[in-house]
Parts: C-alpha cells; sequence; structure tokens
C-alpha cells in the first residue's frame, strides 16, 4: 500500500471541496440572490487556484487559496448567522442601508438647480466685480 503524503491530501481536499462548491452553486441558481452566487464562482476559481499550486509548486498560489479559505469561513458564517437572525444582524443592515439611502437622496435633492434645468452648469451667475450688458441678439438693417 501507498502512503500518501499532504500535497496528495491537499489535492484529495480540493477536489472534495470543488465537488461540493459545484452541487452548492447549482441549487444557489435555483434561488433568486445573486451575492451567493458569486461567491461560490470565487470560491471554485480559489479552489481550482490551490490545485494547481499544489500540483505545480506554486506557493503563492496556495497562499492565495489559503487566505482564500479564511474569507470563506468568514462569509459562510455571516450567512449562517444572518440566516438564522443571530443577534439582529438583519435589523442592523436594514437600518444602515436605509440611512445610507435617505442621504443619497437628500443630496440629489440638494444638487437640484431650478434656475438651469438638469443640469448644474447651465446657469453661470454673474461676477460681482462687472455688470452683465444686454445686447440684442439681431440687429434691423
Amino acid at each position: 500500500m501507498g502512503k500518501c503524503s499532504g500535497r496528495c491530501t491537499l489535492v484529495a481536499f480540493c477536489c472534495l471541496q470543488l465537488v461540493a462548491a459545484l452541487e452548492r452553486q447549482i441549487f444557489d441558481f435555483l434561488g433568486y440572490q445573486w451575492a451567493p452566487i458569486l461567491a461560490n464562482f470565487l470560491h471554485i476559481m480559489a479552489v481550482i487556484l490551490g490545485i494547481f499550486g499544489t500540483v505545480q509548486y506554486r506557493s503563492r498560489y496556495l497562499i492565495l487559496y489559503a487566505a482564500w479559505l479564511v474569507l470563506w469561513v468568514g462569509w459562510n458564517a455571516f450567512i449562517i448567522c444572518f440566516y438564522l437572525e443571530v443577534g439582529q444582524l438583519s435589523q442592523l443592515f436594514g437600518f444602515v442601508f436605509a440611512c445610507y439611502v435617505s442621504k443619497v437622496f437628500l443630496e440629489e435633492e440638494d444638487s437640484f438647480d431650478f434656475i438651469g434645468g438638469f443640469d448644474s452648469y447651465g446657469y453661470q451667475a454673474p461676477q460681482k466685480t462687472s455688470h452683465l450688458q444686454l445686447q440684442p441678439l439681431y440687429t434691423s438693417g
């Protein structure tokens, strides 16, 4: 019987992660949320880079894979806590986004130019040092 090295074990774990991520991606496509679909896609790409780094002895790819796994665990913990409504996650985000949207609406209301129309560059106020002289557009002649 042969002995499986750490490299072989890592490739096996990566292959299992890839299969699980592909299955999860299929089920996420049945839903209506795009954030998990995008996160699963990034996870699939990171696992493929992990397999490639393991097979080709590329330590940078393995470091990227390890860093991604830390983010991936954090993302999954957040999703679990969000769906189980642990703490005030659902109200905390609703409140933050409501404040942000109201701030954007207030900025849009303040930036509307009533004199020049829809663009704020259409009207230029006369300078205080000179007087504006009116001249006819057409001369009769």
